[in-house]
Formats: structure tokens, sequence, C-alpha cells
């Protein structure tokens, strides 16, 4: 009863935060409209989404920064789970811009990203509105690069960015991310997320697959909605991908007590990183919490995150002076 009333409690104190705009930094309402994009019911069930941008204190509409594409799981709020996860924390903290989508009830009765589709397994679907809303953020302010972090569908949404929009996403972290089903697919997606493909990974990519964008795949030991089988699949098709641009991989494993962390380097640049937490399940942990699949405490996921941003070059490194 107890841990039940904390948890209503949070999620009240979230919900104000979220409705009463209590931070430093500014949000911005947006809409994007791409026709064409299938939703579960059918065509023409979505065309219009709602996104917000937030910018940090003190950064100017005129100064450029990293935006990170954040994609939010079932059930769900956009604006909600990047406060609860703490990723508006990590963006007043790097100086970079979020920017957040909203799925619509009408593509998806749960709200989840229709990743599982093979319109969007084939790099089109609601990879459609992905390139429309990049495309709108840049108009409105300067973006220096462009990274994505995604949770559970919103993870298997932001995999695909990573292997069909890897010219415009510089980075990728996935959290409980299924692996790519390929656009013929046949299996269950429910059942691929319980028990992953049952065919081989890489048979999932397309013929003429290019090299995927540097990716972290997070993964929980616990998770009893995504199986840990779902990260080494999306990590052999990762491997698999910058196998086939003749990139050599050098594999360096890092243990540690409750975090095991497993880099894929090529000529010393991060290419892949697969970040194992014991005891994790199926939530996004360590921000302020107060959400669906939100705990405050646990392995700090966002500055997992973070890190990755770091290694891999879209972010400065701590302590760099701040532009401006």
């Amino acid at each position: 009863m107890l841990r039940w009333l904390a948890d209503r409690l949070l999620r009240l104190r979230t919900w104000l935060a979220v409705r009463l705009g209590l931070w430093g930094g500014q949000w911005r309402r947006g809409r994007v409209s791409a026709a064409g994009v299938l939703g579960v019911f059918g065509p023409f069930t979505a065309h219009v989404w709602r996104y917000a941008l937030y910018a940090p204190p003190g950064l100017r509409d005129d100064e450029a920064a990293p935006l990170l594409l954040v994609l939010h799981g079932c059930r769900q709020r956009a604006l909600n789970f990047a406060f609860a996860a703490g990723l508006m924390r990590l963006a007043d903290r790097e100086r970079l811009r979020l920017v957040c989508p909203q799925q619509r009830r009408l593509a998806n009765p749960y709200r989840c990203w229709n990743w599982f589709l093979p319109q969007a397994q084939r790099g089109e679907g609601e990879l459609r509105m992905v390139r429309k809303l990049l495309d709108d953020v840049a108009a409105r302010v300067p973006v220096q690069a462009v990274a994505a972090v995604g949770l559970s569908a919103g993870g298997g949404l932001a995999a695909l960015l990573a292997f069909h929009l890897a010219d415009r996403i510089r980075a990728v972290t996935v959290v409980a991310a299924p692996p790519l089903l390929g656009s013929h697919n046949l299996q269950d997606p429910r059942e691929v997320m319980k028990q992953g493909l049952r065919l081989p990974a890489a048979m999932a990519l397309a013929v003429r697959q290019r090299a995927c964008a540097p990716l972290a795949i997070v993964q929980g030991a616990a998770d009893e909605v995504v199986s840990p089988r779902c990260a080494e699949q999306l990590q052999e098709q990762a491997l698999a991908s910058l196998s086939r641009e003749g990139l050599p991989v050098e594999r360096v494993d890092q243990a540690g007590a409750c975090v095991a962390v497993t880099d894929f380097r090529s000529d010393g640049a991060l290419r892949l990183r697969r970040i194992d937490v014991s005891g994790l399940g199926h939530e996004w942990t360590g921000g302020p919490g107060g959400h669906a699949y939100c705990a405050p405490g646990g392995p700090p996921l966002a500055d997992l995150c973070a890190q990755f941003l770091r290694d891999v070059g879209v972010l400065g490194r701590p302590g760099a002076s701040a532009p401006g």
C-alpha cells in the first residue's frame, strides 16, 4: 500500500511539473504531417503528429546545439517520459535540445510506435514522420548533431533509425529494444519480444544495408517483456551491417558490479556498445521517476546515454567550455 501511494505521488509530481512548466528551460510546441504512413488500423489513420522542443536555460535560439530525439514507450506521454527519465536534467547539464514527438491513439491505441509494421521495417512508415520532424526542427533552430534515444517500442523505432537514417542520425541509444524484423517477417512481433527471432538475425537486414549509425544497446537481465535475446540479435545485426561495409571490428569488454559494457571499435572509433544491467526489468531507471516504466532508483540510464554520446563525439567532454 505504501509503495502504491509513493508511486501515485511521484506520478502526480511529474504531471504537475509537466502541466505547470516547473523547469528552467523552455518547451515549444510543433506539429508535422507525413502522408501515407500506416498505423495499426491501416492507412490514413494519422497524418499529423505533435511534438515538443526543449531548450535548456541560457541556450539562445540562434545557438547551435546537439539535438536528442526522444522516443517514448507504450502507454507513455512524451513530455512525462522526458522528465521522469531524467532527460531534461541531461539536456540542462549538457546544453542540448530535446525533441519529443507524441504517438497518436489513431495510429496505435496504446500509443506504441509502430516499429513492427513492414512499412517501418523498410525504412518508411513512421520513419517518414521522423524525417519531417528533423526538417521542421532544423528550420526553427540550428542543429549541431542529431542523436536518438528510445525505450521499448520507442527503442524499436530508434533502432530502425540507426539502420535506415544513418546519414542523418549521428548516434542511437536503445533500451529494451527488439531487433529488426525485416520487411517480410512472418513471426508475431510479440513473440519476437519474448523469445527473439527464429531465423538468423542478419537475414532481417536489407540486401543493400549500409553500416548502421553508432549504436548503444541497453538491456536489463531481469526484463520479462523484452528478452535479453533481443539485445543479442540486435547486436548481431549491427555487427553484420559493419561487416558488409568491410569495417574491421575490435571487441573490448569492461565488467562492472552491476553494469557490464562491451564496446566494438573500428579503427579506434566506437561503433557499437552493449550495456547489460543486472537486476534491471522493463523500465528506465535513475531519473526522477513518476511515470509508467520509469523508476527513480537503480542505474542512471540517462548518464549511460550521455557517456555514450560523449564517446562517439556528439557531446563535448565534461569540463569543456560552453560556446557563446
